[in-house]
Protein backbone atom coordinates (compact mmCIF):
# COMPACT_ATOMS: atom_id res chain seq x y z
CA UNK A 1 0.00 0.00 0.00
CA UNK A 2 1.35 3.75 -1.12
CA UNK A 3 0.56 6.53 1.77
CA UNK A 4 -0.18 9.39 0.05
CA UNK A 5 0.77 11.87 3.08
CA UNK A 6 3.34 11.07 5.95
CA UNK A 7 4.26 13.35 8.84
CA UNK A 8 6.43 12.87 11.63
CA UNK A 9 6.79 13.94 15.06
CA UNK A 10 9.76 13.23 17.93
CA UNK A 11 12.42 14.38 15.75
CA UNK A 12 14.89 17.45 16.83
CA UNK A 13 12.83 20.56 16.91
CA UNK A 14 9.76 18.39 15.71
CA UNK A 15 8.42 17.46 18.77
CA UNK A 16 4.29 18.11 19.28
CA UNK A 17 2.89 19.11 16.19
CA UNK A 18 3.09 16.42 13.31
CA UNK A 19 4.98 18.32 10.42
CA UNK A 20 5.38 16.10 6.91
CA UNK A 21 4.04 16.04 3.81
CA UNK A 22 0.65 16.36 1.91
CA UNK A 23 1.92 15.32 -1.29
CA UNK A 24 4.86 15.32 -3.09
CA UNK A 25 5.33 17.41 -6.47
CA UNK A 26 8.38 18.07 -9.04
CA UNK A 27 9.53 20.93 -6.76
CA UNK A 28 8.67 20.99 -3.10
CA UNK A 29 9.73 24.36 -1.58
CA UNK A 30 10.55 24.78 2.44
CA UNK A 31 10.64 28.32 3.98
CA UNK A 32 11.17 29.15 7.66
CA UNK A 33 13.34 31.46 9.10
CA UNK A 34 16.35 30.42 10.52
CA UNK A 35 16.54 27.43 13.29
CA UNK A 36 12.79 26.67 12.65
CA UNK A 37 13.53 23.19 11.26
CA UNK A 38 14.08 23.06 7.37
CA UNK A 39 16.92 20.98 7.29
CA UNK A 40 15.60 18.44 9.96
CA UNK A 41 12.21 17.95 7.53
CA UNK A 42 14.64 17.15 4.57
CA UNK A 43 15.59 14.10 7.25
CA UNK A 44 11.75 12.98 6.43
CA UNK A 45 11.99 12.96 2.72
CA UNK A 46 15.81 11.14 3.25
CA UNK A 47 13.63 8.41 5.57
CA UNK A 48 11.29 7.85 2.87
CA UNK A 49 13.18 7.45 -0.09
CA UNK A 50 15.14 4.76 2.31
CA UNK A 51 11.67 3.22 2.76
CA UNK A 52 12.47 2.39 6.56
CA UNK A 53 9.72 4.06 8.66
CA UNK A 54 11.93 2.84 11.91
CA UNK A 55 14.65 2.61 13.80
CA UNK A 56 15.00 6.70 14.34
CA UNK A 57 12.48 6.80 17.34
CA UNK A 58 10.49 8.84 15.13
CA UNK A 59 6.76 8.50 15.13
CA UNK A 60 4.32 8.36 12.01
CA UNK A 61 1.43 9.88 10.67
CA UNK A 62 0.08 8.58 7.62
CA UNK A 63 -2.79 8.60 5.48
CA UNK A 64 -3.42 6.14 2.23
CA UNK A 65 -6.20 4.49 0.38
CA UNK A 66 -6.70 0.76 0.60
CA UNK A 67 -5.94 -1.30 -2.20
CA UNK A 68 -6.89 -4.70 -3.41
CA UNK A 69 -3.15 -6.34 -3.04
CA UNK A 70 -3.15 -4.63 0.81
CA UNK A 71 -6.33 -6.02 1.82
CA UNK A 72 -6.38 -9.85 0.27
CA UNK A 73 -2.88 -10.27 2.22
CA UNK A 74 -4.69 -10.45 5.20
CA UNK A 75 -8.28 -11.14 4.64
CA UNK A 76 -7.76 -13.90 2.31
CA UNK A 77 -10.09 -15.45 -0.76
CA UNK A 78 -9.64 -18.56 0.53
CA UNK A 79 -10.13 -18.66 4.73
CA UNK A 80 -13.04 -19.13 6.76
CA UNK A 81 -12.40 -19.31 10.00
CA UNK A 82 -11.56 -17.41 13.21
CA UNK A 83 -13.22 -14.59 14.93
CA UNK A 84 -13.63 -13.09 11.67
CA UNK A 85 -16.14 -16.28 10.42
CA UNK A 86 -17.62 -16.27 6.88
CA UNK A 87 -15.04 -15.70 4.04
CA UNK A 88 -12.43 -13.70 4.94
CA UNK A 89 -12.37 -11.52 1.90
CA UNK A 90 -16.03 -11.30 0.39
CA UNK A 91 -17.46 -11.42 4.18
CA UNK A 92 -14.63 -8.60 4.83
CA UNK A 93 -11.53 -7.13 3.17
CA UNK A 94 -13.63 -6.54 0.20
CA UNK A 95 -15.99 -3.80 1.66
CA UNK A 96 -12.58 -1.85 2.68
CA UNK A 97 -11.54 -1.15 -0.70
CA UNK A 98 -10.66 2.63 -2.24
CA UNK A 99 -11.39 3.38 1.62
CA UNK A 100 -9.25 6.48 2.89
CA UNK A 101 -7.79 6.13 6.19
CA UNK A 102 -4.77 7.38 8.67
CA UNK A 103 -3.09 5.24 10.95
CA UNK A 104 0.30 6.11 13.48
CA UNK A 105 3.20 3.88 13.73
CA UNK A 106 4.93 4.09 16.77
CA UNK A 107 8.56 3.67 17.74
CA UNK A 108 8.47 0.26 17.46
CA UNK A 109 6.77 0.14 14.29
CA UNK A 110 3.72 -1.18 15.79
CA UNK A 111 0.87 0.69 14.30
CA UNK A 112 -2.20 1.70 16.10
CA UNK A 113 -5.16 4.85 16.38
CA UNK A 114 -6.45 3.91 12.78
CA UNK A 115 -9.49 5.71 11.33
CA UNK A 116 -11.66 6.00 9.06
CA UNK A 117 -12.14 9.22 6.83
CA UNK A 118 -14.85 10.09 4.63
CA UNK A 119 -17.53 8.64 7.40
CA UNK A 120 -16.85 5.33 6.69
CA UNK A 121 -18.22 2.54 9.09
CA UNK A 122 -16.49 -0.57 9.92
CA UNK A 123 -18.81 -2.74 12.04
CA UNK A 124 -18.84 -5.91 11.43
CA UNK A 125 -22.30 -7.34 11.08
CA UNK A 126 -20.98 -10.59 12.92
CA UNK A 127 -20.80 -8.72 16.19
CA UNK A 128 -18.08 -7.26 18.09
CA UNK A 129 -15.35 -10.08 18.10
CA UNK A 130 -15.14 -9.77 14.32
CA UNK A 131 -15.36 -5.92 14.61
CA UNK A 132 -12.29 -6.14 16.39
CA UNK A 133 -10.65 -8.52 13.98
CA UNK A 134 -11.55 -6.25 10.84
CA UNK A 135 -9.91 -3.57 12.78
CA UNK A 136 -6.40 -5.82 13.69
CA UNK A 137 -6.55 -6.99 9.96
CA UNK A 138 -6.57 -3.40 8.32
CA UNK A 139 -3.99 -2.87 10.82
CA UNK A 140 -1.92 -5.71 9.44
CA UNK A 141 -2.37 -4.61 5.59
CA UNK A 142 -0.96 -0.91 6.58
CA UNK A 143 2.07 -2.36 8.56
CA UNK A 144 4.26 -2.34 5.60
CA UNK A 145 3.28 1.11 3.77
CA UNK A 146 5.30 2.59 1.39
CA UNK A 147 5.27 6.03 -0.20
CA UNK A 148 5.72 7.88 -3.37
CA UNK A 149 9.55 8.42 -2.92
CA UNK A 150 10.41 4.97 -1.33
CA UNK A 151 13.47 3.66 -3.25
CA UNK A 152 14.38 6.61 -4.86
CA UNK A 153 18.05 7.55 -4.49
CA UNK A 154 18.30 10.72 -2.01
CA UNK A 155 21.19 13.35 -3.23
CA UNK A 156 21.62 16.44 -0.59
CA UNK A 157 23.31 19.43 -1.40
CA UNK A 158 24.20 21.64 1.60
CA UNK A 159 24.80 24.89 2.18
CA UNK A 160 28.03 24.91 3.51
CA UNK A 161 29.72 23.61 0.01
CA UNK A 162 32.35 24.40 -1.71
CA UNK A 163 34.76 22.98 -4.93
CA UNK A 164 38.05 22.52 -3.87
CA UNK A 165 41.23 20.81 -6.00
CA UNK A 166 41.45 17.53 -5.08
CA UNK A 167 44.08 14.54 -5.38
CA UNK A 168 43.33 11.74 -8.26
CA UNK A 169 40.94 8.70 -7.38
CA UNK A 170 39.25 6.29 -9.00
CA UNK A 171 36.25 5.80 -6.73
CA UNK A 172 33.69 9.11 -7.79
CA UNK A 173 31.54 10.09 -4.84
CA UNK A 174 29.97 13.01 -4.44
CA UNK A 175 29.69 14.34 -0.98
CA UNK A 176 26.60 16.75 0.18
CA UNK A 177 29.70 19.20 0.87
CA UNK A 178 30.69 19.26 -2.26
CA UNK A 179 34.08 17.15 -2.03
CA UNK A 180 34.51 14.76 -4.98
CA UNK A 181 33.63 17.24 -7.27
CA UNK A 182 36.94 18.11 -8.57
CA UNK A 183 37.68 14.27 -9.43
CA UNK A 184 34.50 13.58 -10.96
CA UNK A 185 34.82 16.37 -13.62
CA UNK A 186 38.89 15.22 -13.88
CA UNK A 187 38.00 11.09 -14.26
CA UNK A 188 35.15 12.29 -17.21
CA UNK A 189 37.91 14.86 -18.91
CA UNK A 190 41.18 12.47 -19.05
CA UNK A 191 40.22 9.00 -18.66
CA UNK A 192 40.49 6.76 -21.78
CA UNK A 193 37.83 4.55 -20.14
CA UNK A 194 34.52 4.61 -22.23
CA UNK A 195 32.54 3.85 -19.09
CA UNK A 196 33.11 8.21 -18.20
CA UNK A 197 32.36 9.77 -21.56
CA UNK A 198 33.64 13.46 -21.38
CA UNK A 199 30.51 14.51 -23.60
CA UNK A 200 28.87 14.57 -19.95
CA UNK A 201 31.28 16.74 -19.05
CA UNK A 202 32.27 18.88 -22.16
CA UNK A 203 28.41 19.04 -23.76
CA UNK A 204 25.79 18.63 -21.61
CA UNK A 205 27.00 19.94 -18.33
CA UNK A 206 28.45 22.95 -20.69
CA UNK A 207 25.34 23.61 -22.11
CA UNK A 208 23.18 23.68 -18.99
CA UNK A 209 25.94 25.85 -17.48
CA UNK A 210 25.51 28.33 -20.28
CA UNK A 211 21.83 28.17 -20.24
CA UNK A 212 21.32 29.02 -16.64
CA UNK A 213 23.86 31.97 -17.20
CA UNK A 214 22.28 33.18 -19.89
CA UNK A 215 23.88 36.62 -20.52
CA UNK A 216 26.09 36.65 -17.48
CA UNK A 217 28.37 34.93 -18.41
CA UNK A 218 29.51 32.27 -21.66
CA UNK A 219 31.64 29.41 -20.98
CA UNK A 220 33.62 28.05 -24.35
CA UNK A 221 35.15 24.56 -22.32
CA UNK A 222 35.57 23.09 -18.80
CA UNK A 223 39.07 21.49 -18.05
CA UNK A 224 41.28 20.12 -15.51
CA UNK A 225 44.49 20.89 -14.59
CA UNK A 226 46.82 18.96 -11.81
CA UNK A 227 49.30 21.19 -9.86
CA UNK A 228 52.65 19.63 -10.33
CA UNK A 229 54.36 21.80 -7.76
CA UNK A 230 52.95 23.45 -4.54
CA UNK A 231 53.21 26.80 -5.53
CA UNK A 232 49.97 28.81 -5.14
CA UNK A 233 49.19 27.41 -2.18
CA UNK A 234 47.68 24.64 -3.66
CA UNK A 235 48.66 20.96 -2.76
CA UNK A 236 51.34 19.35 -4.98
CA UNK A 237 49.50 16.76 -7.54
CA UNK A 238 46.08 18.36 -6.64
CA UNK A 239 43.30 18.70 -9.83
CA UNK A 240 41.54 21.82 -10.84
CA UNK A 241 38.48 22.35 -12.71
CA UNK A 242 39.12 25.46 -15.29
CA UNK A 243 36.69 27.18 -17.05
CA UNK A 244 37.47 29.07 -20.28
CA UNK A 245 35.71 32.29 -21.22
CA UNK A 246 36.71 34.01 -24.68
CA UNK A 247 38.75 36.85 -24.41
CA UNK A 248 39.49 35.21 -20.58
CA UNK A 249 41.08 31.95 -21.08
CA UNK A 250 41.04 29.04 -18.58
CA UNK A 251 40.26 30.73 -15.20
CA UNK A 252 40.75 28.60 -11.99
CA UNK A 253 37.46 27.64 -10.22
CA UNK A 254 39.03 28.96 -7.19
CA UNK A 255 39.38 32.55 -8.12
CA UNK A 256 35.10 31.71 -9.45
CA UNK A 257 32.55 33.21 -6.87
CA UNK A 258 30.58 30.44 -4.54
CA UNK A 259 27.22 31.04 -6.73
CA UNK A 260 28.94 29.77 -9.68
CA UNK A 261 30.22 26.67 -7.29
CA UNK A 262 26.85 26.04 -7.01
CA UNK A 263 25.92 25.85 -10.20
CA UNK A 264 28.30 23.72 -10.67
CA UNK A 265 27.78 21.75 -7.44
CA UNK A 266 23.71 21.00 -8.29
CA UNK A 267 24.35 20.26 -12.54
CA UNK A 268 26.67 17.62 -11.17
CA UNK A 269 24.02 15.99 -8.98
CA UNK A 270 21.35 16.93 -11.93
CA UNK A 271 23.22 15.49 -15.11
CA UNK A 272 26.53 13.15 -13.56
CA UNK A 273 25.80 11.64 -10.74
CA UNK A 274 22.88 9.48 -12.44
CA UNK A 275 24.89 8.91 -14.97
CA UNK A 276 27.86 7.39 -12.65
CA UNK A 277 25.25 5.66 -10.42
CA UNK A 278 23.26 3.92 -14.06
CA UNK A 279 20.13 4.98 -13.08
CA UNK A 280 17.76 6.34 -14.81
CA UNK A 281 17.05 10.37 -13.46
CA UNK A 282 13.60 9.83 -12.47
CA UNK A 283 14.78 7.63 -9.69
CA UNK A 284 16.23 10.56 -7.88
CA UNK A 285 15.15 12.51 -5.25
CA UNK A 286 17.53 15.92 -4.93
CA UNK A 287 17.60 18.22 -1.86
CA UNK A 288 18.69 21.43 -2.29
CA UNK A 289 19.67 23.76 0.57
CA UNK A 290 20.06 27.87 0.26
CA UNK A 291 20.46 28.24 -3.39
CA UNK A 292 20.39 31.29 -3.26
CA UNK A 293 23.37 32.33 -1.51
CA UNK A 294 25.64 34.73 -3.69
CA UNK A 295 23.59 34.30 -6.49
CA UNK A 296 22.13 37.41 -8.19
CA UNK A 297 18.25 36.96 -8.67
CA UNK A 298 18.63 37.30 -12.29
CA UNK A 299 20.79 34.35 -12.14
CA UNK A 300 19.43 32.73 -9.63
CA UNK A 301 15.61 32.63 -11.23
CA UNK A 302 17.34 30.67 -14.15
CA UNK A 303 18.70 28.55 -11.85
CA UNK A 304 15.02 27.73 -10.25
CA UNK A 305 13.74 27.54 -14.05
CA UNK A 306 15.70 24.88 -15.07
CA UNK A 307 15.08 22.80 -11.68
CA UNK A 308 11.60 23.08 -12.60
CA UNK A 309 12.23 21.96 -16.28
CA UNK A 310 14.31 19.14 -15.03
CA UNK A 311 11.89 17.84 -12.32
CA UNK A 312 9.02 17.82 -14.67
CA UNK A 313 10.83 16.65 -17.97
CA UNK A 314 12.77 14.00 -15.44
CA UNK A 315 9.63 12.79 -13.36
CA UNK A 316 12.35 14.10 -10.56
CA UNK A 317 11.68 14.73 -7.36
CA UNK A 318 13.10 18.18 -5.84
CA UNK A 319 13.23 19.84 -2.29
CA UNK A 320 14.57 23.32 -1.62
CA UNK A 321 15.09 25.43 1.36
CA UNK A 322 14.88 28.72 1.15
CA UNK A 323 14.70 32.05 2.37
CA UNK A 324 14.54 34.17 -1.35
CA UNK A 325 11.91 35.76 -2.14
CA UNK A 326 12.69 34.63 -5.87
CA UNK A 327 11.68 30.74 -5.22
CA UNK A 328 8.40 31.95 -3.59
CA UNK A 329 7.52 34.43 -6.17
CA UNK A 330 8.52 31.80 -9.18
CA UNK A 331 7.21 28.38 -7.60
CA UNK A 332 4.54 30.43 -5.62
CA UNK A 333 2.13 30.28 -8.80
CA UNK A 334 3.44 27.12 -9.88
CA UNK A 335 0.96 24.40 -10.54
CA UNK A 336 4.46 21.71 -10.33
CA UNK A 337 5.45 22.97 -6.72
CA UNK A 338 4.07 23.76 -3.10
CA UNK A 339 5.55 25.49 -0.53
CA UNK A 340 5.72 24.50 2.98
CA UNK A 341 6.01 26.86 5.67
CA UNK A 342 7.72 25.96 8.46
CA UNK A 343 7.16 28.23 12.24
CA UNK A 344 8.68 27.36 15.45
CA UNK A 345 6.54 28.69 18.85
CA UNK A 346 9.65 28.21 21.02
CA UNK A 347 8.83 24.53 21.71
CA UNK A 348 8.04 22.93 18.68
CA UNK A 349 8.53 23.63 15.05
CA UNK A 350 4.73 22.91 12.74
CA UNK A 351 4.70 22.70 8.97
CA UNK A 352 2.09 24.02 6.90
CA UNK A 353 1.36 23.61 3.40
CA UNK A 354 0.31 26.53 1.82
CA UNK A 355 0.69 25.75 -2.20
CA UNK A 356 -3.16 25.46 -2.35
CA UNK A 357 -3.45 29.32 -1.59
CA UNK A 358 -2.33 29.98 -5.04
CA UNK A 359 -4.13 28.24 -7.28
CA UNK A 360 -6.33 30.96 -7.37
CA UNK A 361 -3.76 32.88 -9.43
CA UNK A 362 -5.71 35.25 -10.81
CA UNK A 363 -7.27 36.32 -7.59
CA UNK A 364 -4.16 36.61 -5.46
CA UNK A 365 -3.07 38.58 -8.52
CA UNK A 366 -5.62 41.03 -8.31
CA UNK A 367 -5.21 41.38 -5.12
CA UNK A 368 -1.83 42.60 -6.10
CA UNK A 369 0.60 40.79 -3.73
CA UNK A 370 3.50 38.62 -4.24
CA UNK A 371 3.70 35.17 -2.92
CA UNK A 372 7.03 36.29 -1.00
CA UNK A 373 5.29 39.44 0.11
CA UNK A 374 2.78 36.95 2.26
CA UNK A 375 4.72 34.13 3.26
CA UNK A 376 8.17 35.66 4.75
CA UNK A 377 6.81 38.46 6.59
CA UNK A 378 5.59 37.96 10.15
CA UNK A 379 2.30 38.72 10.28
CA UNK A 380 0.01 40.76 7.83
CA UNK A 381 -2.14 43.58 7.63
CA UNK A 382 -4.71 43.42 5.53
CA UNK A 383 -6.32 46.52 3.91
CA UNK A 384 -8.40 47.68 0.84
CA UNK A 385 -5.40 49.32 -0.92
CA UNK A 386 -2.56 51.45 -1.71
CA UNK A 387 -3.84 54.40 -0.14
CA UNK A 388 -4.79 52.88 2.91
CA UNK A 389 -1.03 51.01 3.54
CA UNK A 390 -0.24 54.39 3.46
CA UNK A 391 -2.19 55.59 6.39
CA UNK A 392 -1.65 52.79 8.12
CA UNK A 393 2.20 52.73 7.95
CA UNK A 394 1.92 56.25 8.75
CA UNK A 395 -0.04 55.60 11.75
CA UNK A 396 1.62 53.19 13.20
CA UNK A 397 4.50 55.31 12.83
CA UNK A 398 2.88 58.13 15.08
CA UNK A 399 1.68 55.95 17.63
CA UNK A 400 4.66 53.46 18.11
CA UNK A 401 7.17 56.69 18.12
CA UNK A 402 9.08 54.59 14.62
CA UNK A 403 9.23 51.43 16.18
CA UNK A 404 7.50 49.54 14.10
CA UNK A 405 8.37 49.16 10.01
CA UNK A 406 6.62 47.57 7.40
CA UNK A 407 9.10 44.70 5.44
CA UNK A 408 10.83 44.25 9.01
CA UNK A 409 7.20 43.65 11.51
CA UNK A 410 4.75 43.48 9.26
CA UNK A 411 3.63 43.70 5.86
CA UNK A 412 0.30 45.27 4.55
CA UNK A 413 -1.16 42.88 1.77
CA UNK A 414 -4.22 44.54 -0.24
CA UNK A 415 -7.81 42.48 -0.52
CA UNK A 416 -9.23 45.10 -2.80
CA UNK A 417 -12.36 46.53 -1.84
CA UNK A 418 -15.23 44.40 -3.26
CA UNK A 419 -13.18 41.43 -3.39
CA UNK A 420 -13.72 40.75 0.27
CA UNK A 421 -16.67 38.96 -0.98
CA UNK A 422 -14.64 36.14 -3.07
CA UNK A 423 -11.97 35.83 -0.21
CA UNK A 424 -12.04 34.04 3.25
CA UNK A 425 -10.41 33.82 6.76
CA UNK A 426 -11.20 30.59 8.16
CA UNK A 427 -9.28 27.09 9.78
CA UNK A 428 -8.13 24.83 6.90
CA UNK A 429 -10.90 22.31 8.14
CA UNK A 430 -13.70 24.89 7.93
CA UNK A 431 -12.72 26.25 4.55
CA UNK A 432 -14.60 26.96 1.22
CA UNK A 433 -13.35 25.74 -2.24
CA UNK A 434 -14.46 28.18 -3.83
CA UNK A 435 -12.92 31.11 -2.02
CA UNK A 436 -9.34 32.17 -1.62
CA UNK A 437 -8.54 31.30 1.99
CA UNK A 438 -5.98 34.68 3.26
CA UNK A 439 -5.63 32.77 7.04
CA UNK A 440 -3.28 29.73 5.55
CA UNK A 441 -1.24 32.40 3.40
CA UNK A 442 -0.39 33.35 7.18
CA UNK A 443 -1.76 33.16 10.44
CA UNK A 444 -0.69 35.83 11.81
CA UNK A 445 -3.42 38.45 10.40
CA UNK A 446 -4.95 42.09 10.95
CA UNK A 447 -7.74 43.06 8.64
CA UNK A 448 -9.22 46.53 8.17
CA UNK A 449 -12.07 47.18 6.58
CA UNK A 450 -14.24 50.34 5.40
CA UNK A 451 -17.27 50.52 7.82
CA UNK A 452 -19.42 52.54 4.56
CA UNK A 453 -21.56 52.97 8.03
CA UNK A 454 -24.45 56.26 6.49
CA UNK A 455 -25.40 56.63 9.89
CA UNK A 456 -25.11 55.59 13.59
CA UNK A 457 -26.55 52.26 14.22
CA UNK A 458 -26.60 51.62 10.17
CA UNK A 459 -25.45 47.78 8.99
CA UNK A 460 -22.40 47.25 7.59
CA UNK A 461 -22.10 45.06 3.87
CA UNK A 462 -22.73 41.28 4.24
CA UNK A 463 -19.32 40.38 2.96
CA UNK A 464 -17.71 42.14 5.66
CA UNK A 465 -19.78 41.12 8.57
CA UNK A 466 -18.67 37.37 7.51
CA UNK A 467 -15.37 38.54 7.51
CA UNK A 468 -15.58 39.49 11.03
CA UNK A 469 -17.00 36.73 11.57
CA UNK A 470 -14.35 34.51 10.45
CA UNK A 471 -11.61 36.65 11.74
CA UNK A 472 -12.76 36.58 15.10
CA UNK A 473 -12.61 33.13 15.80
CA UNK A 474 -8.42 33.14 14.73
CA UNK A 475 -6.81 33.23 18.02
CA UNK A 476 -4.89 36.46 17.99
CA UNK A 477 -6.55 37.82 15.08
CA UNK A 478 -8.02 41.23 14.81
CA UNK A 479 -10.14 43.18 12.64
CA UNK A 480 -11.12 46.76 12.71
CA UNK A 481 -14.18 48.12 11.05
CA UNK A 482 -13.72 51.52 10.91
CA UNK A 483 -16.90 53.24 12.77
CA UNK A 484 -16.27 55.99 10.10
CA UNK A 485 -17.52 55.75 6.87
CA UNK A 486 -13.78 55.53 5.22
CA UNK A 487 -9.75 55.63 6.07
CA UNK A 488 -10.25 59.16 5.16
CA UNK A 489 -13.08 60.19 7.62
CA UNK A 490 -9.88 60.06 10.06
CA UNK A 491 -7.35 63.02 8.15
CA UNK A 492 -8.44 65.93 10.28
CA UNK A 493 -9.37 69.04 8.20
CA UNK A 494 -6.04 70.92 8.58
CA UNK A 495 -4.16 67.97 7.46
CA UNK A 496 -6.42 68.06 4.19
CA UNK A 497 -6.29 71.46 4.14
CA UNK A 498 -2.41 71.75 3.52
CA UNK A 499 -2.36 68.85 1.34
CA UNK A 500 -4.59 70.32 -1.23
CA UNK A 501 -2.61 73.95 -0.60
CA UNK A 502 -6.00 76.27 0.90
CA UNK A 503 -6.20 77.83 3.96
CA UNK A 504 -8.75 75.84 6.14
CA UNK A 505 -10.98 72.99 6.01
CA UNK A 506 -12.86 71.35 8.49
CA UNK A 507 -12.93 67.80 9.81
CA UNK A 508 -14.53 65.22 8.14
CA UNK A 509 -17.80 64.06 9.88
CA UNK A 510 -18.03 60.32 10.76
CA UNK A 511 -20.99 59.72 8.47
CA UNK A 512 -19.56 62.02 5.72
CA UNK A 513 -19.26 60.48 2.07
CA UNK A 514 -15.54 61.49 1.31
CA UNK A 515 -15.36 60.90 -2.18
CA UNK A 516 -17.45 62.03 -4.88
CA UNK A 517 -19.99 59.31 -6.45
CA UNK A 518 -22.37 58.68 -9.46
CA UNK A 519 -25.74 58.65 -7.83
CA UNK A 520 -24.97 61.54 -5.30
CA UNK A 521 -23.50 64.41 -7.48
CA UNK A 522 -22.46 67.87 -5.25
CA UNK A 523 -22.41 65.86 -1.75
CA UNK A 524 -19.33 64.25 -0.74
CA UNK A 525 -16.70 65.82 1.41
CA UNK A 526 -14.17 66.55 -1.75
CA UNK A 527 -17.22 68.38 -3.62
CA UNK A 528 -19.02 70.44 -0.79
CA UNK A 529 -15.84 71.14 1.34
CA UNK A 530 -13.16 71.00 -1.15
CA UNK A 531 -14.70 72.41 -4.07
CA UNK A 532 -13.32 70.14 -6.01
CA UNK A 533 -14.69 67.36 -8.93
CA UNK A 534 -12.69 64.93 -7.87
CA UNK A 535 -8.95 64.33 -6.32
CA UNK A 536 -6.97 61.11 -6.51
CA UNK A 537 -6.84 58.94 -3.36
CA UNK A 538 -3.24 58.03 -3.53
CA UNK A 539 -1.84 61.47 -4.26
CA UNK A 540 -3.84 62.80 -1.41
CA UNK A 541 -2.76 59.79 0.75
CA UNK A 542 0.97 60.95 0.59
CA UNK A 543 0.66 64.33 0.39
CA UNK A 544 -0.86 64.54 3.50
CA UNK A 545 0.85 61.77 6.11
CA UNK A 546 3.54 64.07 6.84
CA UNK A 547 0.99 66.70 8.35
CA UNK A 548 0.00 64.43 10.74
CA UNK A 549 1.21 63.88 14.57
CA UNK A 550 0.15 61.61 16.86
CA UNK A 551 -1.93 64.19 19.22
CA UNK A 552 -4.35 65.24 16.49
CA UNK A 553 -4.70 61.48 15.11
CA UNK A 554 -5.89 60.70 19.01
CA UNK A 555 -8.70 62.86 18.93
CA UNK A 556 -10.68 61.13 15.94
CA UNK A 557 -12.95 58.87 17.07
CA UNK A 558 -11.61 55.35 17.52
CA UNK A 559 -8.00 56.12 15.95
CA UNK A 560 -5.88 55.52 19.41
CA UNK A 561 -8.19 52.37 20.58
CA UNK A 562 -7.52 50.99 17.21
CA UNK A 563 -3.90 52.11 17.18
CA UNK A 564 -3.35 50.11 20.55
CA UNK A 565 -4.60 46.88 19.44
CA UNK A 566 -3.46 46.33 16.33
CA UNK A 567 0.16 47.41 17.65
CA UNK A 568 -0.34 44.54 20.34
CA UNK A 569 -0.86 42.21 17.88
CA UNK A 570 2.25 43.72 15.85
CA UNK A 571 4.58 42.74 18.71
CA UNK A 572 3.03 39.28 19.48
CA UNK A 573 4.11 38.34 15.99
CA UNK A 574 7.95 39.18 16.88
CA UNK A 575 8.36 37.98 19.99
Amino acid sequence: MIADSIYFRSHRCFKRDWAGFDSIKPINVIIGRNNTGKSHLLDLAAALCEGKLNGRGWRYLCRGVLDEASLKGVFREDTIRGALRENHWQSHGRHFLNVPVSWQIDENTDTADLSFLEKFDPTSPFGEQSTNARIAGILAAVKNVTHKLTGSVFRRLLADRDILPEMAETTLVLAPDGHGASNIIRRYIVTSNPRFPREIIQRDLLSALNSIFGNDGHFTEIQVKVHDDDTGGKPENAWEVFLGEEKKGLIPLSNSGSGLKTVFLVLLNLLVVPEIEKKPKSSFTFAFEELENNLHPALLRRLFQYLENYAVTEKAAIFLTTHSSTALDLFGVSKNAQIIHLTHDGESARATTVSAHFDHLGVISELGAKPSDLLQANGIIWVEGPSDCIYINRWLDLYTGSRLQEGRDYQCAFYGGSLLARTQFKSPKDAEEELVNLFRVNPNIVVVCDGDRTAKGARVKDRVRRIRAEVMKIPGAHIWVTEAREIENYVPGTVLAKAIGVADLPNPTQYEMFFPRKGSPGTSYVEARMNRKGIDKMDLAVLSVSQMDKPMMSARFEWEAQMKQIVERIDSWNR
